[in-house]
């Protein structure tokens, strides 16, 4: 919300700026007047800062572009075999086949590769991530995390966490996690949530998460693992 923000602001000013300097040198020059230099460098400042705007809009609208995943040519599909008949010869005599009896199908082997798509050090209870004073905000099974806010599923794989239907978004190494296709974002060392680039910002304390200025809040089970607690942060917070 704070990042929404501060473009408006930034945009809005850049206008305001480009818009009054341009006047006041239009102005002074039909009434014959100098020409103020305060004006010319508001138009210059606001010109400036336009066009900063739109090329960092252009970069993060390819740097969010959603990446197309290819299926893997390696999965073969199953292939059922009828069994075929033998010609049934004329000088012998037809014998009737008592139909083989169906084999009972087990779903153990399902099972387990439900199972290994989470790291073994995760389990499979539902916990909610909650906001103080608002509700539920997250909601984490395993290693899948749905974004309540928005209805978006995010997938813990290995070292790479997959947005639903998009692909890779992000990339968590160790105690820290990144954008998919940027940089670092947050780390955790012990308690302490620190922004890679930033420093200290929030921490864990008993089962609460707290920013550091206490502006945010979060009931948040104290039994995440490290990724799951890394990809909580980078939710919650956000990218800058």
């Amino acid at each position: 919300m704070r990042r929404i923000t501060f473009k408006w602001t930034y945009l809005v000013l850049a206008i305001v700026l480009t818009a009054y300097g341009g006047f006041m040198l239009i102005y002074n020059h039909t009434h014959h007047k100098e020409m103020s230099i305060l004006a010319l460098v508001f138009l210059i400042i606001g010109s400036l800062m336009l066009i900063s705007y739109f090329v960092l809009l252009v970069i993060d609208a390819f740097r969010n572009k959603p990446v197309m995943i290819k299926e893997d040519p390696n999965i073969e599909e199953e292939i059922v075999e009828t069994p075929t008949e033998e010609p049934v010869k004329k000088d012998k005599p037809v014998v009737e086949q008592k139909p083989t009896p169906k084999k009972d199908y087990t779903y153990e082997k399902r099972t387990a590769v439900n199972r290994s798509r989470y790291d073994s050090d995760s389990d499979y209870s539902t916990y909610y991530i909650r906001k103080v004073d608002y509700g539920p905000v997250l909601r984490v099974t395993g290693n899948e995390i749905l974004d309540m806010r928005t209805n978006t599923y995010y997938r813990i794989e290995g070292n790479m966490v997959n947005q639903a239907g998009s692909g890779p978004v992000f990339e968590i190494s160790g105690n820290r996690i990144r954008s998919a296709f940027g940089g670092y974002l947050y780390e955790i060392s012990g308690d302490n949530v620190n922004k890679v680039y930033g420093g200290f910002y929030a921490s864990f304390s008993g089962n609460y998460l707290t920013t550091y200025n206490l502006e945010e809040k979060y009931e948040v089970p104290g039994t995440l693992n490290k990724k799951q607690q890394l990809l909580v942060v980078a939710l919650l917070f956000g990218t800058y």
